[in-house]
């Protein structure tokens, strides 16, 4: 029994020695906050609650996975094959008129790299989600656009919790 007791209390005291895995590093753009709005807003002609339903649907089209979708706070936040992450924030600008802004970035191991190339912008979201709400996207004026934000890690790749017998369904 005593050489079990202190086998176990030797593999926890190794195990709390490992190396802890380095923390993932952000690498933000170079580019200017004026130059990173103007590739990553425009103007859309429609409700906000119409324009946010078409960017879940333009993301799901082009192959994104929808990890949160926040329609009170007007932001999407979906992965496409782990590896491009975008966030979309949506605000009423006037009536008939909403801004989307766009961020997304990059993930390498323990490095995520924000996208700032505005031919990513236009090509693989502006003009699909355009084109989706058959209206066009235009750029948005300075004023009035959304704060950017960031793609959140995904933390969630846990499977949802199955009621058990004890517990009612939701």
């Amino acid at each position: 029994m005593k050489p079990l007791v202190i086998a176990a209390v030797a593999s926890m005291t190794l195990a709390g020695c490992a190396p802890q895995p380095p923390e993932r590093q952000f690498q933000a753009s170079t580019r200017s906050a004026v130059e990173l709005r103007a590739m990553q807003s425009r103007m859309i002609d429609g409700e906000a609650n119409t324009v946010l339903r078409g960017v879940i649907a333009t993301l799901h089209d082009l192959g994104y996975r929808i990890d949160k979708a926040e329609p009170n706070a007007g932001t999407v936040t979906a992965t496409k094959m782990n590896t491009v992450r975008l966030t979309a924030v949506v605000r009423q600008r006037e009536p008939g008129r909403s801004v989307v802004r766009a961020n997304a970035v990059v993930w390498q191991p323990r490095l995520e790299t924000q996208v700032d190339e505005p031919n990513f912008y236009l090509a693989n979201f502006f003009a699909p989600l355009a084109a989706t709400l058959g209206r066009e996207a235009f750029a948005a004026p300075e004023d009035g656009v959304p704060e950017a934000v960031r793609p959140a890690p995904d933390t969630s790749f846990r499977r949802p919790a199955t009621p058990t017998a004890q517990e009612p369904a939701r």
